[in-house]
């Protein structure tokens, strides 16, 4: 008894460490991570929502509204890793999870977490609903406990009377036989690899079963149907390589991991809506890094490590790959930008222009090196290499060096992305901004700020500033200044940033563990 006293209040000890450690207090509309949800540790079915439950965190699902809250991410990480089953508080219709070797308990309306250890391998999990006002009650080697309501520690308890117990796969597949048949047929994710059923939950009206899967995300299946629905929620990979915002939603390509596919991913603002396009079953989207989305027309573009893929919005499953074969002097290309129809794109070896779809011609044919980024003007295309800022315009063989940048050493470092704040072109170096004043056409090189976000490698245009991302985190600036209130990494960001996209009402952070929704009045000076 004592061993699970002294558990009980090391975890608490470990939920108010955590809560200290993280850069705000965030309400989940304010801060929101969209991350992969092929992969359920659990369900539960109460009367107005159905939790579901992966290693990150927890959703909730009305089926009378048809609509998501959430996620809700448990302040302890890895809390939610060993979870096995779920269950419904009969009196509060809270959510109760076991692990392995103890439970979690979720209050979704007052977010509230608890978690506490059973001093041994959990062997039942049950409610007593001839008592259910005594908390919940389990069982280890040693015998039966229970915890009140209101308690953190467990106390001895006889068995229940009537106990209640989380729904199991077997009982859903007894009750419809036929599902069994056709498992092999449904358990099958985009890329053809095999899933398993992990967990089952009766629906409240009793009409239906809803279960986990270990690959293809949650399902609910009528009573006498044999083909489940899908629940779209998440992502289809963690790593979200590229973004793109556009009106109601956002595009995001995920990269190819152990993991995770590549895909193109519709993400609707308010989590509505999630379409996912991830190319033929047998091979997937042809590219395992995206670096780069934009969208042009009726088509969206990406630079990725597979060469320039084209996607048109109207039917996103219809895709074209440009690699050298269609023009480009390398498939590695690390950005691409466009204006008035104009698409030019950054590659290891060069440079190429896109002026329509039928592929891609040599700009600046003469120089073969690496380039970081481009920003597209009225005649030229600026471009960052190693060297500093430089121009390329069609028919000019070789690159064109601004005037003053060589006057200046501070110039000749990587530039590793650019940004049209109205007309002045804003790059950014690892550790500052540098701007082209309009209508003197010299540079100017800023002061350093990398220290707040660590070393920079992307801005986004936002109002009179920039968002500026760095490996460390995002931060809002003006030119003259410092990033202002960063997010960052592991205390707001949930993974290193990737990349950054912002609309009217959001900013959208791309990162190694997920899409990161931030409500941009919460976030922004």
């Amino acid at each position: 008894m004592r061993l699970i006293l002294l558990s009980a209040l090391l975890l608490l000890c470990t939920v108010q460490a955590a809560h200290a450690q993280a850069s705000r207090n965030w309400r989940p509309e304010d801060r929101l991570v969209v991350g992969d949800w092929t992969r359920i540790r659990a369900v539960a079915a109460g009367p107005d929502r159905v939790f579901i439950v992966s290693p990150a965190g927890v959703l909730a699902f009305s089926p009378l509204l048809r609509r998501w809250e959430g996620p809700f991410i448990p302040p302890v990480p890895g809390a939610l890793e060993r979870v096995t089953a779920g269950m419904i508080d009969p009196l509060d219709n809270s959510l109760w999870l076991s692990a392995f070797d103890g439970w979690v308990h979720f209050q979704p309306d007052v977010q509230v977490w608890e978690r506490g250890e059973a001093g041994g391998r959990l062997l039942d999990f049950a409610f007593d609903l001839a008592a259910p006002f005594e908390g919940l009650h389990f069982r280890t080697s040693t015998g039966w406990f229970k915890v009140p309501r209101g308690a953190l520690v467990p106390i001895p308890a006889s068995a229940p009377i009537r106990p209640s117990r989380p729904a199991t796969v077997e009982q859903a597949l007894a009750s419809n036989p036929a599902l069994g048949g056709a498992a092999s047929a449904f358990l099958l994710d985009p890329s053809l690899q095999n899933a398993r059923l992990t967990s089952a939950a009766r629906s409240f009206d009793n009409l239906g079963w809803y279960l986990g899967t270990d690959g293809v995300g949650a399902l609910f299946v009528a009573d006498g149907m044999v083909v489940p629905q899908r629940l779209h929620f998440g992502l289809p990979g963690p790593v979200v390589g590229a973004i793109y915002a556009v009106p109601g939603g956002i595009w995001v390509l995920t990269d190819r991991m152990e993991t995770g596919q590549s895909a193109l991913t519709f993400v609707a603002s308010d989590l509505t809506e999630f379409r996912v396009y991830s190319g033929p079953a047998a091979t997937g989207l042809p590219y395992t890094s995206a670096r780069r989305l934009i969208g042009v027309g009726n088509g969206l573009w990406a630079a990725t490590d597979a060469g320039v893929l084209r996607f048109d919005t109207g039917d996103p499953s219809q895709y074209r790959l440009y690699d050298e074969r269609a023009g480009l002097p390398d498939r590695r290309v690390a950005s691409i930008a466009s204006r008035r129809g104009i698409i030019v794109a950054a590659t290891a070896r060069g440079l190429a222009r896109f002026a329509d779809t039928s592929g891609a011609e040599p700009l600046a044919p003469d120089y073969a090196g690496s380039v970081g980024a481009v920003a597209v003007g009225t005649d030229t295309a600026w471009i960052g290499i190693s060297t500093g800022p430089r121009g390329a315009a069609p028919g000019v063989p070789g690159l064109i060096l601004p005037a003053g940048v060589e006057e200046s050493a501070a110039f000749g470092r990587s530039v590793y992305d650019f940004a049209w704040l109205g007309d002045t072109l804003v790059g950014i170096t690892s550790d500052q901004l540098l701007w082209r004043v309009p209508g003197e056409g010299r540079w100017v090189m800023g002061a350093p700020i990398s220290s707040v976000v660590g070393p920079l490698r992307r801005l986004v245009a936002d109002g009179d500033g920039v968002w500026v991302m760095g490996d460390l985190g995002v931060g809002w600036t003006r030119l003259i200044g410092a990033p202002v209130r960063p997010l960052t990494v592991d205390g707001d960001l949930p993974g290193a940033p990737l990349d950054v996209a912002v609309d009217v009402d959001y900013l959208w952070v791309g990162t190694t563990a997920g899409l990161v929704r931030f409500r941009l009045a919460e976030v922004r000076p």
